[in-house]
């Protein structure tokens, strides 16, 4: 049950009773059983080509499997604030401290899929084949009883068991994609920061290796599945490709400060502002580094106002308790083009296989504690998850199957395409809907004339054509073909309980075929 670790020694794990610094109590939880990637798949979605796969249609939009037994859930977006305890000196308007697994599994594994949306990008070509961004296997070292040593999504997400080096309930993500992969989980509640300095705080386990993996943080103006970054280093040709949002700001902690494998050292490369999906970088000329290690956890702070962004940090925690008084690490001026947004944090994979020998690291690990952030508590959407497909699948290059997590988008021109089921939608009340997701497009000069269409309920498609925005991101090479996107839906188109979807391109090439992924209905009054 051991990740391979490339030159370090593997840690060792043991129980312990709680102990949590941050956000109140964190006890241990009872043992658990495998979870959503051991069951049946995608809720309600259907196949022209012959396969199907149906899951549970409870009372909620949010559907995964747990051992085999599908369950759902959705609705009203979970805000429950916590108390000064939640590592801000005065009450939080968030807080998860990770205490247990969620009874009710999506996306996000073992998060609670109503304080949460997960998001899996794999942006390097990843229709190949005619997958549906295939994600391979990751290993993943001991976290509680009844996990196998390897894992698909969504079982990559969970909730774990005290260590040594945790003295707490803890989050573990595993990031198997390769080439810019990333697992990405945004906090359904908005972050508001208008008119003050807002704060967010985290644990996470900092610990970077050149090439390999490390964590980052990010607040979307829209509620996008996995925001990411697509720039080139300086003096190269490309640094890394990934889904950019329409307008974010976003901190990567991926420069090593040239750190040895006996002493490792984390720090904040750049700030990263996003206006209209045209990325600025600014570089930080004094580089502040933190100590960190494997395994073990850091503290961040980052205050946050319109112009101005500060970012704090502890080195690594023996025990994930007690912590050094936090350093300021880097300050930004800024020009923030909106005062409220969500907060998501990623775990990325550059290349694992690639760059480690034998034996092989097939997904890059980071553990988490303690999110969260203060301002007013904005509870009033209600949110709706597609799940992923989930369909066991071979990859054109390997021989290890993998397991998909997106749709492959038909040509209009009528082709057999998915229907896709969201079970439990309660429009009443609500005036505005939208649907968050990745698009993936291959990329070509002709990308301008690209589109999707959509409907519900087999009514009347609606064309959504690429806006400029999108078409500016599609065009710099470094994205890949992936983006965010946020698409209007009328809500006279949406019905009360179950609710069908289904997508359609027009214009986009079919030999690299469109995929979408990661979709959330939003709805808000």
């Amino acid at each position: 049950m051991n990740q391979p670790v490339h030159r370090l020694q593997q840690l060792g794990l043991l129980a312990l009773a709680s102990l949590c610094f941050q956000c109140g109590s964190s006890q241990p939880h009872p043992a658990t059983g495998a979870g959503g990637a051991n069951g049946t798949g995608a809720a309600g979605k259907t196949e022209s080509g012959g396969n199907s796969e149906t899951g549970g249609t409870g009372s909620g939009g949010i559907a995964a499997s747990q051992g085999g037994a599908p369950i759902s859930s959705g609705g009203a977006v979970t805000a429950i604030p916590g108390g000064p305890g939640c590592g801000l000196a005065d009450a939080a308007a968030f807080c998860d401290a990770f205490d247990a697994p969620s009874t009710t599994h999506g996306r996000a594994g073992e998060l609670d899929p109503l304080k949460w949306s997960g998001a899996r990008q794999s942006p390097q070509a990843p229709t190949g084949g005619n997958l549906a961004i295939g994600v391979l296997t990751a290993s993943i070292p001991a976290c509680h009883a009844g996990l196998p040593s390897k894992v698909y999504p969504d079982q990559d997400t969970l909730i774990c068991d005290p260590t040594t080096a945790i003295r707490s309930s803890h989050l573990l993500t595993a990031v198997a994609s390769q080439n810019y992969g990333q697992n990405s989980y945004r906090i359904r509640q908005p972050f508001d920061f208008g008119g003050r300095t807002g704060k967010i705080v985290f644990d996470a386990e900092a610990y970077t290796v050149q090439l390999l993996g490390w964590i980052s943080l990010e607040v979307s103006e829209d509620p996008a599945p996995g925001p990411s970054f697509a720039l080139g280093a300086p003096g190269t040709a490309n640094d890394e490709g990934s889904v950019v949002p329409r307008n974010a700001f976003e901190l990567q902690f991926m420069n090593n400060c040239a750190g040895t494998a006996d002493a490792p050292l984390v720090g904040l490369r750049s700030v990263l502002v996003v206006k209209d999906y045209v990325q600025t970088e600014i570089l930080l000329p004094q580089q502040v580094c933190l100590k960190t290690k494997q395994g073990n956890l850091n503290h961040f702070e980052v205050a946050v106002s319109q112009n101005k962004i500060e970012v704090f940090g502890t080195s690594f925690s023996a025990d994930g308790a007690e912590w050094e008084t936090p350093v300021l690490l880097q300050s930004a001026d800024v020009s923030l083009p909106f005062s409220r947004g969500y907060v998501s944090i990623t775990a990325h994979n550059h290349a694992t296989l690639k760059y480690t020998g034998d034996p092989k690291m097939d997904a890059w690990v980071a553990r988490w504690d303690n999110v969260a952030f203060d301002g007013p508590v904005l509870s009033s959407d209600r949110e709706y998850e597609i799940p992923d497909s989930l369909v066991d699948s071979k990859q054109p290059f390997g021989p290890e199957p993998v397991k998909t997590i997106g749709y492959l988008v038909a040509d209009s021109a009528g082709a057999p395409h998915d229907t896709l089921h969201i079970p439990g939608v309660d429009p009443s009340g609500m005036s505005k809907a939208r649907l968050a997701l990745s698009g993936w497009y291959h990329t070509s000069d002709k990308s301008a004339s690209y589109g999707l269409k959509y409907r519900f309920n087999g009514g009347t498609w609606h064309d959504r054509p690429l806006n400029a925005g999108e078409i500016t991101a599609l065009s710099d090479s470094h994205c890949q073909g992936a983006i965010t996107q946020m698409i209007d839906v009328p809500i006279k188109d949406l019905v009360k309980g179950a609710n069908t979807l289904e997508f359609l391109a027009s214009n986009i090439p079919q030999d690299y075929p469109p995929a979408v992924s990661n979709i959330d209905l939003i709805l808000s009054p």
